[in-house]
């Protein structure tokens, strides 16, 4: 096997990528061929705010469904909105929303996502608590309505964040 300088054309070869490296030529092509380097940055976002509990109780005759979110900080606002049948969710509402480190939604009969879903029997609601941040925690609740009877009973099933 014949040696590198030996081989015709290797002088000017050798010579060219020194000079184009030297000069700056060939801009980052030559100068990977000298140093091969490569930066992996990750970030991980955590989110600031969570919820720290979230509840769903009845008053005694179960016709006021209060629903929970405590936090660890205030939310600059909290919706709501019911699961449709296709999955998705409805209209957002803020009707009887009391906004703290826990804020409060006060559901009954006449609450305007009960009556806009008064044909099914059992309602899951999402909650969004959404932050000065623009960061949003959601948790859900599921109410069963009495159908039939005229009880008025909008009653806590389960709540889960």
């Amino acid at each position: 096997m014949r040696t590198f300088r030996n081989l015709p054309g290797a002088a000017v070869a050798v010579g060219a990528f020194v000079l184009t490296v030297m000069l700056g030529l060939g801009g980052t092509a030559a100068s990977a061929l000298w140093q091969q380097s490569a930066t992996a940055t990750m970030t991980v976002a955590w989110p600031l705010q969570a919820f720290t509990g979230f509840t769903c109780a009845n008053d005694n005759p179960q016709k006021v469904a209060t629903l929970s979110a405590a936090g660890t900080s205030k939310p600059a606002s909290l919706t709501y909105s019911a699961r449709l049948a296709n999955g998705t969710y409805g209209p957002s509402y803020t009707e009887s929303v009391v906004l703290g480190n826990t804020s409060t939604v006060t559901l009954t009969i006449g609450s305007q996502i009960i009556a806009a879903n008064r044909s099914t029997s059992q309602l899951t609601i999402r909650v969004v608590a959404t932050y000065a941040d623009q960061t949003q925690v959601a948790a859900t609740a599921v109410v069963g309505l009495e159908q039939g009877n005229n009880s008025d009973k909008v009653i806590c099933i389960s709540a889960t964040t």
